[in-house]
């Protein structure tokens, strides 16, 4: 309670304005929080009442003009049931029935007793204290209400199914979007057992979580997927966040479900491209890796037998193919969709990095100090050495790298102060065998692109402060 809530102010009506000096002075005597403001009649009454906050109204009955019950029925039709005590000199018996049947809170004589007024002073304090509890009672229950349509409104609209479940896995309520998720009725599958719906390869495993769900005592939730018959007897899969109702006070469960029909789609349509690179890569690093082997070593031998001019440029060429059947198989083994990532403090990752430049003269001026990024570190390491070999490369061995935080977007940059990127390039840089040396696979930055994507996150060009390459990594997750 507040100053302001602590402080019961108190309008006293009387056309004796000693007699309300003397009111207000025992009042306030009584109790300290009473603050009393006067008016001689009331008219002059009800303009303290438009124009500041009242508590309770002290009136005498016999006034000049409007009496004490025609005031008390004005007061209540503008303001409410504020408290009201009707003060009278007079004895008469339908005053008093008359004031109480008008809604008065108290009729009393005026007297000389003292005593009188400190039993007032209890009184008034008493009903402002419980019109306080009574209005803040019915504010607080429009604000459930407020909140309860809120809710429901939210409920109904929701493409998700809310469900609410016994702690036996029975179902006692369905939203509506379970009619268009899983075709049933709203209320039709209420009272039977959740777990019936769940597919057989899954109940087990489903039924484990929510039995581990409720020996928790505190408040929890788990997410997990399962497969869910509909009411034409085909299968889709949901993605179920269920939490007990320790809060609540209940041991059931609430659980938000919604279709993931196509993601698990994608899914399985990128393990069936995992399968086709890794057959891939195995022909690759087989099929094609056994004759340079041989060319190899018959090359050797030629070259034991002959001297040839032609013999060095062949060996050239093998060295070239196994480079880039290396970094063919980098490629399509990068691709993958990352699952698992781990906390990564960039900083003190990237300079152990930097040193498999190899150039002593190049520097690296690392400006994300304090950045943790989630990510497969392996894989991200990879990103970073070809970003910075790239620098190195094209850059010049005394070339200037940055690592930083980008402000634009959740991000990091790598910039150097090399000559720059080729005019028009940079939508074709990296596609993979496109390289700006002549020395270079064409890999490189396609390596980077295929495991920048991998973990869902994008990767661009652009030009440096000092007119260099410039590369911008976004979608990075900072933990």
């Amino acid at each position: 309670m507040n100053a302001s809530d602590a402080t019961i102010n108190i309008l006293i009506v009387d056309d004796e304005p000693e007699f309300a000096d003397t009111v207000a002075e025992i009042l306030e005597r009584e109790d300290g929080r009473f603050d009393s403001k006067k008016a001689t009649n009331a008219e002059e009454g009800l303009e303290i009442l438009d124009t500041h906050r009242i508590d309770c109204v002290v009136s005498d009955y016999g006034m000049v003009g409007t009496n004490g019950l025609e005031f008390l029925e004005t007061v209540h039709d503008i303001h409410g049931e504020i408290p009201f005590v009707l003060l009278t000199g007079e004895g008469d018996e339908a005053v008093a029935s008359e004031a109480i049947s008008k809604g008065v809170t108290d009729y009393v004589r005026k007297r000389g007793d003292k005593d009188q007024y400190s039993l007032l002073a209890s009184r008034l304090a008493d009903a402002v204290e419980k019109r306080r509890a009574h209005v803040a009672l019915r504010r607080r229950k429009q604000e459930l209400e407020h909140l309860n349509e809120r809710f429901y409104s939210f409920v109904r609209h929701s493409p998700d199914i809310i469900t609410i479940l016994e702690a036996d896995g029975t179902i006692q309520y369905n939203s509506p979007a379970i009619e268009h998720i899983l075709g049933y009725e709203q209320d039709e599958p209420v009272g039977e057992k959740a777990f019936e719906y769940v597919h057989p390869d899954d109940r087990e495993r489903i039924e484990a979580e929510f039995d581990r769900l409720r020996e928790i005592e505190d408040e929890a939730r788990e997410s997990f997927e399962m497969r869910l018959r509909r009411a034409d007897g085909s299968w889709i899969w949901v993605e179920s966040i269920a939490s007990n109702r320790v809060e609540a006070g209940s041991n059931g469960f609430l659980m938000n479900s919604r279709e993931i029909s196509d993601r698990k789609a994608r899914e399985g349509e990128l393990e069936a491209k995992t399968e086709r690179l890794d057959e891939f890569a195995s022909i690759v690093s087989h099929d094609l890796q056994t004759p340079i082997t041989v060319a190899d070593a018959r090359l050797e031998m030629a070259m034991e037998e002959c001297d040839s001019e032609h013999l060095s440029s062949i060996g050239n060429a093998l060295d070239r193919m196994e480079e880039i059947i290396g970094a063919t198989l980098t490629l399509a083994r990068e691709g993958r969709v990352v699952d698992e990532t781990e906390p990564v403090a960039l900083a003190a990752a990237a300079e152990r990095w930097w040193e498999t430049t190899g150039h002593d003269d190049a520097t690296l001026r690392v400006e994300a100090d304090g950045l943790t990024v989630a990510a497969d570190r392996e894989r991200l390491r990879r990103v970073m050495e070809n970003l910075f070999a790239n620098a190195v490369e094209h850059g010049g061995s005394d070339v200037t790298v940055r690592l930083g935080k980008l402000e634009s977007a959740p991000g990091v940059y790598i910039a150097d102060d090399g000559a720059g990127l080729p005019p028009n390039m940079s939508a074709e840089i990296f596609e993979p065998g496109q390289s700006m040396s002549p020395d270079g696979t064409g890999f490189g930055l396609a390596i980077v692109k295929e495991i920048v994507e991998a973990h869902d996150w994008e990767i661009e060009t652009a030009e440096s402060e000092s007119g260099g390459a410039r590369f911008e990594i976004t979608g990075v997750e900072f933990v």
